[in-house]
C-alpha cells in the first residue's frame, strides 16, 4: 500500500441518527397528497390522471438512476475529486425498487390505453410490431429489470468496505450490515475486490442505462407521435438530460447535507467547485443534442418530422418550451460561468434546483403538446403538480432511510486511486 495513504483524509462513519421530524413529516405530507391527488385524478379524468404519472415517472426514476450512474462514471473516469461526494449520489438507488418494482407496473397494466393514441389502432407493419404488447412489455421489464439488479449490485460493492469499518453499529442495523459483510476476507482484500466488482459493473450499468432509457424514451415519448416523427438521437437526448439531472440532484443533496449536517470539513470548496464544472459541461451537452434535433429537423424542410417542433414552439406551449430553454441553458451558462457561483453553497443550490425545475418542466414538454396538440391553454393543473409532490416525497422518504442505515461519506478508496495521487503528488 502507498504511503500516500497515511495523508488521505479520514472520512468519520456518519449516519443521521434519524430522519430530522420536519422533513419526515414534510415527505409523509408529499406521499399523501401524491395519493390523494391521484385518487381525484382517476375519478375525475382517468386519462389527465395517466398522463401526469407518467411524465413525472419519466423525470424522477431517470434523475434517480442518473444520480446512481453517476458513481459508476466516475469509477471508470477514476474521478479522484468524487470521493465526498459519491455516497450522497448512490443514496437514490433506495428509491429504483421502488421506481421500478412498483411505480412502473402500472405503466405497463393500466396507463396505455390513457396515454398512447395508437392502443386502439395500431399500426401495421414493422411499427405495429415494434408497438405490439408482447415485446413493448418484454424489452422494458427486462432492460429496467437488468438496470435494477446491476443497480443493487453496484451499490453493495460500494457499501460493502465501509460496513467493515464501521464501530459501535446500533442495533437495529447489526443484522443488516452482518448479512451485507458475510465472508468478510479483511480490509485491505475487501477493497481490493470492491474495486474489481466496481470496474466491472460500472460500464455494465452505464451500457444498460444507455439501452433501458432509449427504450423508454421510444416508448413512452416518441410513440406518441407515431407514425409522424421518427429520431434515432431522441434517446441520446433523452437519457443524457436524465443525466444532468442526476448531477443537478446530487449537488442538491451535497449542498444540503453540507450545510445541516455540518460536512464542510469533508466536502470542501475545490469539491463544489468540480461539481458546479459538471453541472456547466452538461447543460451544455444538453443543448448541443437539443440543437442537433432542431437544425435536422426544422432546416430539413420535413414537415412529417416539424410537427413536433411546431406544436411545442407554437400556442400555448410557447412559454414553457422558451422557460426549459433558459432554465437549462441559458440561465446555467451564464450563472455558472465564474468560480465563486459554483463554489458558493446559495448559488450552486439554487442554479441546480432551477436545472431540476426546467428538466422536469421538459419532460412535460415532452408528452403533453403531443396528447393536447390544439389545446387553447397549457394543460398544467393540480394533477401534474399533486401526483409529482407525491413522487417528490416517496424520494426524499428513500434517501432519509439510505443515509439513517448507511454511512453517508464513502470511508475507503481504491488503491489504484491511492496511486494515481501519489503520482499527481510527484508531478507536483
Amino acid at each position: 500500500m502507498s504511503p500516500l495513504i497515511n495523508e488521505l483524509p479520514k472520512y468519520p462513519v456518519r449516519r443521521l441518527e434519524r430522519v430530522p421530524p420536519r422533513i419526515a413529516l414534510a415527505s409523509a405530507l408529499l406521499v399523501a397528497i401524491g395519493v390523494v391527488t391521484m385518487i381525484a385524478a382517476l375519478l375525475t379524468n382517468a386519462d389527465r390522471a395517466w398522463q401526469a404519472y407518467t411524465f413525472n415517472w419519466l423525470f424522477f426514476a431517470t434523475v434517480a438512476q442518473a444520480a446512481v450512474l453517476l458513481g459508476a462514471v466516475v469509477t471508470i473516469a477514476r474521478g479522484l475529486w468524487s470521493r465526498p461526494v459519491r455516497r450522497l449520489g448512490l443514496a437514490f438507488v433506495a428509491f429504483l425498487p421502488i421506481a421500478y418494482l412498483v411505480l412502473f407496473p402500472p405503466l405497463l397494466l393500466w396507463a396505455p390505453g390513457h396515454l398512447f393514441p395508437w392502443w386502439q389502432h395500431r399500426p401495421t407493419g414493422n411499427t405495429g410490431f415494434y408497438l405490439s404488447t408482447w415485446f413493448l412489455v418484454t424489452r422494458n421489464v427486462v432492460f429496467l429489470g437488468a438496470l435494477l439488479l446491476v443497480s443493487l449490485w453496484f451499490a453493495y460493492w460500494a457499501l460493502r468496505p465501509d460496513l467493515g469499518l464501521a464501530e459501535d453499529v446500533p442495533p437495529r442495523l447489526r443484522g443488516l450490515y452482518d448479512r451485507m459483510t458475510r465472508g468478510w476476507r479483511g480490509q485491505e482484500a475487501e477493497e481490493m475486490l470492491a474495486h474489481k466488482r466496481l470496474s466491472v459493473l460500472s460500464p455494465v450499468m452505464v451500457l444498460l442505462y444507455v439501452f433501458a432509457f432509449s427504450f423508454v424514451a421510444f416508448d413512452f415519448v416518441m410513440s406518441l407521435q407515431q407514425p409522424h416523427w421518427v429520431s434515432t438521437l431522441f434517446g441520446p437526448y433523452f437519457f443524457m438530460g436524465g443525466f444532468l439531472g442526476g448531477i443537478a440532484a446530487t449537488f442538491v443533496v451535497t449542498l444540503v447535507c453540507r450545510r445541516c449536517l455540518d460536512l464542510d470539513e469533508y466536502i470542501e470548496g475545490a469539491t463544489l467547485h468540480d461539481m458546479g464544472k459538471l453541472l456547466f459541461a452538461f447543460c451544455i451537452f444538453w443543448a448541443y443534442l437539443f440543437w442537433a434535433q432542431y437544425m435536422v429537423q426544422w432546416y430539413g424542410n420535413m414537415p412529417h418530422e416539424q410537427v413536433f417542433l411546431v406544436i411545442r414552439l407554437g400556442a400555448p406551449y410557447r412559454p414553457l418550451t422558451q422557460f426549459v430553454l433558459f432554465a437549462l441553458f441559458i440561465v446555467p451558462f451564464f450563472a455558472l460561468l465564474g468560480v465563486k457561483p459554483k463554489t458558493t453553497p446559495t448559488i450552486a443550490a439554487f442554479m441546480a434546483s432551477v436545472v431540476l425545475i426546467g428538466l422536469w418542466t421538459e419532460r412535460y414538454i415532452l408528452v403533453y403538446p403531443t396528447l393536447y396538440p390544439h389545446a387553447s391553454g397549457i394543460p398544467l393543473g393540480y394533477q401534474e403538480v399533486g401526483i409529482g409532490l407525491g413522487f417528490l416525497g416517496i424520494v426524499i422518504a428513500c434517501l432519509g432511510w439510505f443515509q439513517k442505515t448507511f454511512p453517508m461519506l464513502q470511508i475507503w478508496q481504491p488503491a489504484t486511486e491511492i496511486e494515481l495521487m501519489g503520482k499527481a503528488v510527484e508531478v507536483e
